[in-house]
């Protein structure tokens, strides 16, 4: 695919790397990174885990598309490749944020193993606290695990919710995406480099042909 689009968009479950992959790649590439979690975060100065917790799934997703939007006015004329965002793991829920990062941005889902990611979530609900999420955890309960019904009591309840809503969010960025990337099993940065491979051998390639 050729790379005609300001950005490059990472989609995905969380927990899967977006954030660090998206943060190598930029570095690489010499171009701002954006996060739109933590763009949320720095714009409302509450944690995503906290503003989503107050604000609920809908709240959540008009903050995700608002976040957005900002960023489809800033590189909205850009030339090609001007900046890496990875997107909140929500963003399956509501569509509208990343319609509007599509205007700016080729999406890549990063497809990874989703056992992973619950693995990862149940480490940081811990009361160990070099090891904790502060804020999942709030007087020593569950206190935020994608907007939970009914509330999370244990490890178990946080893996089985996790792959619920993960098997159903891999269903639908599979559908939507322009290209897939698969991590493997390996330290982050050569995943960081595989994908970087992955989305430039393409271009280099045509660049080449012509």
């Amino acid at each position: 695919m050729a790379l005609t689009k300001p950005c490059i968009v990472l989609i995905g479950t969380q927990h899967v790397g977006k954030t660090t992959l998206g943060k190598g790649l930029a570095e690489k590439l010499g171009v701002p990174f954006y996060d739109t979690d933590q763009m949320v975060t720095k714009t409302f100065q509450k944690h995503i885990c906290v503003f989503a917790q107050e604000q609920g799934q809908e709240g959540y997703n008009w903050a995700e598309t608002e976040m957005s939007k900002r960023l489809v006015r800033q590189y909205k004329n850009a030339k090609p490749i001007s900046a890496v965002i990875s997107t909140g793991s929500g963003f399956w829920a509501d569509n509208t944020g990343i319609e509007e990062l599509r205007k700016i941005g080729t999406l890549y889902w990063i497809d990874a193993n989703i056992e992973l990611g619950a693995q990862r979530l149940m480490e940081e609900a811990t009361t160990d606290p070099e090891k904790a999420n502060p804020y999942l955890l709030k007087n020593g309960k569950y206190y935020n695990v994608y907007f939970s019904t009914p509330k999370i009591k244990s490890l178990e309840d946080i893996k089985t919710r996790h792959l619920k809503r993960a098997s159903a969010a891999s269903k639908y960025f599979e559908e939507i995406a322009d290209e897939t990337f698969r991590p493997k099993d390996a330290p982050a940065e050569e995943n960081i480099q595989l994908l970087y491979d992955s989305i430039f051998k393409e271009n280099i390639e045509e660049k080449k042909a012509v």
